[in-house]
């Protein structure tokens, strides 16, 4: 029998889920126990075990795009501050004076020098180190130990990555063997158009498998999607450490203005292209769909096992922003693209509302949909350990 963590003694997997997921049987694999996805107390320690050990993505460069310029995000009721400072590096602080504990910054964007608490005025650096006691200094206290509370921050192709795990392994690594595809298409130079902020009421999960996967073409986007790119047009790609992705593409006789609707891209940014659309996901904290001109992706602010804040954005190359036509043709792109969440959202609140039946059995992985067993796999491998 296996358990979460010393924390929690409750077995929550039995060796018969584990193998289901790791080796399947008779052929046929199996996915995580639906109690995974609604449990309170399994989310307790999925949040320490899974969520804050490895890197979430927050946002893109371009929300901080100049010295000075910051946002906030919210995780597990924690404010945090993304901002660049003047040597354009990079900081996640956490928005708390620690005089008194005051909120440092309200939630949202801006351009600053320093941040100052507004309830004694004391000014903190952009890089979180404190800077001034307001009215006179504190005989015998030390500055260098009262700075804000700081997070793990990495950029990696222009998206922005946190971790909570202070001794969490450099993320680019762990991602070398996909980056060339975002060279390719230089996404890191690609810039967001299109941000559609949601509530969602289902577990974290649902939002990356969903992501992870076409076959629902079939399902959610059965008179949008699959007559365009069916579910059956589906192949897995790449599968590293803590990454898969597949690829989709459509039918044969698919309209060049949707291939490419805004013409062939310069070579550098990739020429001509194959056609076939990369969906990739990071785990466990974004997911993308990539091609040479766009890259939807999505990302999530956590807040409890069933309901989170998350976001579906839109990035455009610099050749097609720079295209003749090209504020109307993106403002039809992004339009479809949050109809084709409106349909995801149905989607996973259905999941959400059926997963917390009694009557549930193991889900079964279909093979259009077996990169999710990677991901399945990874998740145990970071959040189980057998007892002794």
């Amino acid at each position: 029998m296996t358990k979460l963590t010393d924390n929690n003694p409750n077995p929550v997997l039995t060796e018969d889920e584990i193998r289901g997921i790791r080796e399947g049987v008779n052929g046929v694999k199996y996915g995580i126990p639906s109690r995974f996805y609604c449990d309170e107390a399994i989310y307790r320690d999925e949040v320490e075990c899974v969520l804050k050990k490895n890197w979430l993505c927050v946002g893109r460069w371009d929300q901080v795009e100049k010295p000075g310029d910051y946002f906030t995000i919210r995780m597990w009721g924690e404010s945090i501050i993304i901002v660049r400072d003047k040597k354009s590096q990079l900081h996640a602080l956490i928005n708390v004076c620690q005089h008194r504990w005051s909120q440092v910054v309200e939630d949202g964007s801006g351009n600053a020098n320093l941040f100052m608490c507004p309830y004694h005025r004391w000014t903190y650096g952009l890089d979180g180190k404190l800077r001034g006691v307001s009215v006179q200094n504190i005989p015998g206290f030390d500055k260098k130990k009262c700075g804000m509370p700081t997070l793990r921050v990495e950029e990696w192709h222009g998206f922005i990555f946190v971790s909570f795990n202070q001794n969490v392994d450099p993320l680019a690594p762990q991602l070398k063997t996909v980056s060339h595809y975002l060279e390719k298409f230089q996404v890191g130079k690609f810039r967001e158009k299109g941000s559609y902020r949601y509530q969602t009421r289902w577990n974290w999960k649902f939002s990356l498998e969903t992501s992870y996967e076409g076959y629902h073409h079939v399902g959610l986007h059965h008179d949008r999607i699959h007559h365009i790119v069916p579910a059956a047009n589906t192949q897995p790609m790449d599968f590293g450490q803590t990454f898969g992705s597949y690829l989709m593409w459509p039918v044969d006789d698919v309209p060049e203005d949707y291939q490419n609707p805004f013409g062939t891209a310069p070579d550098e940014f990739g020429g001509a292209w194959d056609g076939k659309d990369r969906f990739i996901v990071i785990y466990p904290g974004l997911a993308m769909y990539l091609n040479n001109y766009q890259c939807t992706y999505i990302y999530v602010a956590h807040e409890s096992v069933d309901s989170n804040c998350a976001w579906t954005c839109q990035a455009f190359a610099p050749w097609a922003i720079e295209s003749a036509d090209s504020d109307g043709v993106i403002a039809e792109i992004v339009q479809d693209t949050k109809e084709v969440q409106a349909e995801d959202t149905f989607g996973c609140t259905m999941l959400q509302k059926g997963v917390t039946s009694t009557t549930n059995r193991n889900s079964v992985v279909h093979p259009l949909e077996s990169q999710l067993n990677h991901f399945h796999n990874w998740y145990i491998d970071q959040f189980l350990k057998t007892e002794p």
